[in-house]
């Protein structure tokens, strides 16, 4: 003990870890303080100052329990402490409240704080009072590990119960992680126990609490960036979440019946949430503040000093709701592993008036580890700004100023590659601040103002489309947009000039991501010169890897766990099924005898689930051992040979019930999970085995209930896939028992539907989606101004002798375009997909009716002839 009990008569507040700041702020709301340290957890220079700011300090070790029970117990009876409070690091709270529970000095029951700070009894209660369901199982050693995970089912998440700060955590995805978990859980030298719970996928927040007298109040919702698997990481935070407001109240209300479950009374709480296609459910939870900076987001969001808050209700005053008035986001660096050169760009990113604190933990040649956890990042910046696109485009703007040279390459602290071109630099951080213990940048509070996408900045699309691009040309900046295609589709379709064919191209880029990762990394190098402002998915088979990337650049985007769901027809019937989406009866199946076991002698449908364009759709009227053999091999043989890669892909395929009732499509732009905007589409099919679209109109003549019918199940849908940010084109069968749900595509819909829409509604959907996936506001109406149809030209199978009629149907009222694909000498195949179609026409009008007639009327207009 350095000091006596001061001979006064504040109220005595005994802590163990109290910080600083948290020393300043408990004394400012009138208590004394005695502070309890372990000196091994942080600096003797931090020490210092705790100890000449506090009313008494005490030094013991905090991993003999023992001794610091009695140390505790002894202390207190000694100074007459009327609160033991610990809100530092979990591994010692429960020891510190037993033993303010045994001397009356208690805000809190042991038993509460016990399930905050034991994953394993957090996950015994939330099963037994019902809430947030998560298959787990405990492993007291390592050994038991392995059998655990085998349990659960791959993937799963191996969580060590005794570490914090995201310490060891890893997704186990298949029995080959074994020797690589084996190699992590051996650097932390632990050995148990551990948590093994199922895989949650979603977008995941924390839930900042404060609590008194058993009430909750939340303070707000924060959103998580997360590096990537196997270790989670966590390298940002956004508050407030930009969140729809019933997701946001959904997230709320479980976290503060978890807290009441728990017999939580006092005090901040962080609980963290996954958004999963099921709903929310609880990560897990502790009693204390979320580390990561995240209380300065929340003060410069709101203007609450959460901190001094708690030492405000601790001395009888309660705090009061607040309102966010802006947005604020952390970034950690994590530069990859190797020997630091130099650090460039650090004092001209400090001088930006929007940056609260940059802080980097690296000099001139230190030698980086890899960033295996929370403890390990390489320091962070905090910006803010009046909206989230401002504060996101700041954050972007710090991010691409920084440049770290690493064995010989500069990297960016967005993670992308630097120039080669030595650039002004800062040879070593400015001085470290008293006790930092690491480089702090100090820094104003005097706003810039910056538009949220600068002017130089580029689209990126994943997926050649040349309809989008003619769209846009002349519309978006010259030299603008960079798309991604794989390297066997820009040489099958002759692609390598293309970009001389649009103003608005600036190039190609070679790269893998149909099914494959590898566009990711090769994206980041290739637009390293200029900012991207969105990431767009061109195509069907470039969904996920568009919303991953989007997801590594921090930009708004599907998210990647909708995006996979949305590519892969039995993920989508899984995760819309659990979130009470109407789904057709259906089943995987592997061969004929699936198809026929499933099918009996009914009507059934047998499609891929990850193809396209109704490539090896068919509908089969009644099922056989032969019909099923030959249904088996066409839809396991369908070829898309421009539309894909020379490489070995992965297909899958499904048999579902053959629906009766017209068909329908939704097309919804969707911002931060809620629905901006809406039209349905009625469908017309050709009959027989192949269901490809012949025609379609739009809006849709729909009676009031019918279209909020499709509203609900469109929200529904939504909320069930986790869908973040972008566009969805979701197909419907209107059955006796209401919509049913066909499949959905995250992408601009095919067969010219974002031209009938904006014919229809006077709209620029290709450019709105754009501004939407930049994170701009946007303006879109809510009703149409007319009516379009688009109706498929046909021609018998053989080869085109004569094109007629088409001078004609240009001719006709209403009709706005014709287009004939086919012409003299070429060869016509029988539709069995949407590109056996011959050409197409297109009419307006001011009724659903009159554009009916008029598109027909054009249709039959043209005559194309075969021999």
């Amino acid at each position: 003990m350095t000091a006596p009990a001061p001979a006064d008569d504040r109220p005595r507040l005994l802590m163990v870890m109290p910080y600083r700041q948290f020393v300043r702020k408990a004394q400012a709301e009138g208590f004394w303080v005695g502070a309890i340290w372990d000196p091994r957890l942080e600096s003797p220079q931090y020490l210092d100052d705790v100890r000449e700011l506090a009313d008494l300090f005490v030094a013991v070790d905090f991993q003999d329990t023992e001794l610091l029970r009695r140390t505790l117990r002894e202390v207190a009876r000694e100074h007459h402490a009327t609160v033991i409070y610990h809100i530092g690091r979990e591994e010692t709270m429960v020891t510190a409240y037993e033993v303010a529970e045994d001397l009356h000095a208690e805000v809190n029951p042991a038993a509460a704080i016990r399930y905050l700070v034991d994953k394993h009894a957090m996950r015994d209660l939330l099963a037994r009072r019902g809430l947030s369901p998560v298959s787990f199982e405990a492993a007291a050693t390592r050994h038991e590990v392995p059998e655990a995970v085998e349990r659960i089912g791959y993937p799963a998440v191996v969580k060590p119960t005794a570490l914090a700060g995201s310490r060891g955590v890893f997704l186990w995805q298949d029995a080959e992680d074994r020797s690589a978990w084996t190699a992590l859980v051996d650097q932390y030298g632990y050995d148990g126990p551990f948590l093994v719970e199922e895989y949650l996928r979603g977008p995941e927040y924390s839930v900042e609490t404060l609590s008194k007298d058993g009430r909750h109040l939340v303070v707000g919702v924060t959103e998580k960036v997360l590096g990537p698997p196997p270790l989670f990481v966590e390298v940002g935070h956004v508050h407030p979440a930009p969140l729809p407001e019933d997701r946001r109240r959904t997230v709320e209300d479980l976290t503060t019946e978890f807290l009441t479950a728990c017999g939580y009374r006092f005090g901040p709480a962080h609980t963290e949430v996954i958004w999963t296609p099921h709903g929310p459910r609880i990560v897990e939870s502790q009693a204390r503040l979320g580390g990561d900076r995240i209380p300065r987001l929340v003060e410069l969001a709101t203007g609450l000093d959460i901190e001094q808050a708690i030492f405000a209700g601790l001395a009888g005053t309660a705090a009061e709701p607040v309102a966010s008035q802006a947005t604020a986001i952390v970034r950690f660096f994590t530069f990859p592993p190797g020997r630091v050169g130099e650090i460039r760009g650090l004092e001209a990113a400090a001088e930006l008036g929007h940056v609260d604190e940059l802080t980097i933990r690296l000099r001139p040649g230190d030698t980086v580890a890899a960033v295996r956890d929370s403890k390990s990042r390489h320091g962070h910046v905090i910006v803010s700004g009046p909206t989230p696109e401002e504060a996101r485009a700041r954050c972007a703007q710090v991010l691409s100023a920084i440049e770290v040279v690493i064995d010989e390459t500069p990297v960016r602290a967005d993670g992308r590659a630097g120039t080669p071109v030595r650039a002004p630099s800062v040879t070593s951080p400015p001085t470290p601040q008293k006790g930092s213990g690491h480089a702090v940048v100090p820094h104003d509070n005097q706003e810039v103002a910056m538009t949220a996408a600068p002017t130089d900045a580029q689209v990126v699309f994943v997926g050649y489309n040349a309809a989008y691009l003619r769209a846009i040309d002349g519309k978006v900046p010259s030299r603008s947009v960079v798309v991604i295609e794989e390297p066997d589709i820009i040489r099958k379709r002759e692609l390598g000039d293309a970009a001389a064919g649009f103003d608005c191209l600036d190039r190609i880029v070679p790269a893998s991501y149909q099914q494959s990762t590898e566009a990711l990394d090769l994206a980041a190098e290739l637009t390293a010169a200029r900012t991207v402002a969105a990431v767009v998915p061109g195509l069907e088979y470039a969904v996920p890897a568009a919303a991953a990337l989007a997801e590594k650049l921090g930009l708004p985007g599907a998210t990647e766990a909708a995006a996979q769901a949305l590519r892969d027809k039995v993920r989508l019937r899984e995760v819309s099924g659990a979130g009470g989406v109407r789904n057709p009866r259906w089943r995987e199946v592997h061969g004929p005898a699936d198809i026929l076991g499933f099918a009996g002698d009914g009507p059934v449908v047998v499609k891929p689930a990850n193809r396209q364009a109704s490539v090896g759709v068919q509908l089969l009227d009644a099922v056989d051992a032969t019909t099923a053999a030959q249904a088996w091999e066409r839809t396991s043989s369908a070829a898309e040979y421009e539309q894909v890669p020379d490489r070995q892909l992965a297909w899958r395929f499904l048999a579902e019930e053959r629906l009766q009732g017209p068909e329908y499509s939704v097309e919804a732009l969707v911002q931060q999970g809620e629905i901006v905007f809406q039209n349905i589409t009625a469908k017309t099919v050709i009959p027989g085995p192949y269901p490809v679209e012949l025609g379609h109109l739009l809006p849709a003549p729909l009676d009031q209930d019918t279209e909020t019918a499709f509203t609900t199940a469109m929200r529904a849908l939504v909320t069930a896939i986790g869908f973040g940010t972008g566009i969805l084109h979701a197909e419907w069968i209107l059955t006796d028992s209401g919509p049913t749900l066909v499949e959905c595509a995250g992408r601009c819909p095919g067969d010219y539907l974002i031209d009938l829409i904006d014919l229809a509604y006077d709209t620029r959907i290709r450019l709105t989606l754009i501004d939407l996936l930049a994170g701009r506001p946007v303006t879109l109406p809510r009703s149409s101004q007319r009516t379009s149809a688009i109706r498929f030209l046909a021609a018998g199978p053989g080869t085109v002798t004569e094109v007629v009629g088409v001078d004609t149907a240009r001719a006709l009222p209403g009709v706005q375009v014709v287009e004939v694909d086919a012409e003299p000498g070429q060869e016509v195949r029988p539709w069995a997909s949407s590109w056996d179609r011959a050409g197409h026409v297109i009419a307006t009008g001011p009724d659903a009716n009159t554009t009916r007639h008029r598109v027909l009327d054009a249709e039959t207009a043209i005559r194309i002839a075969t021999d």
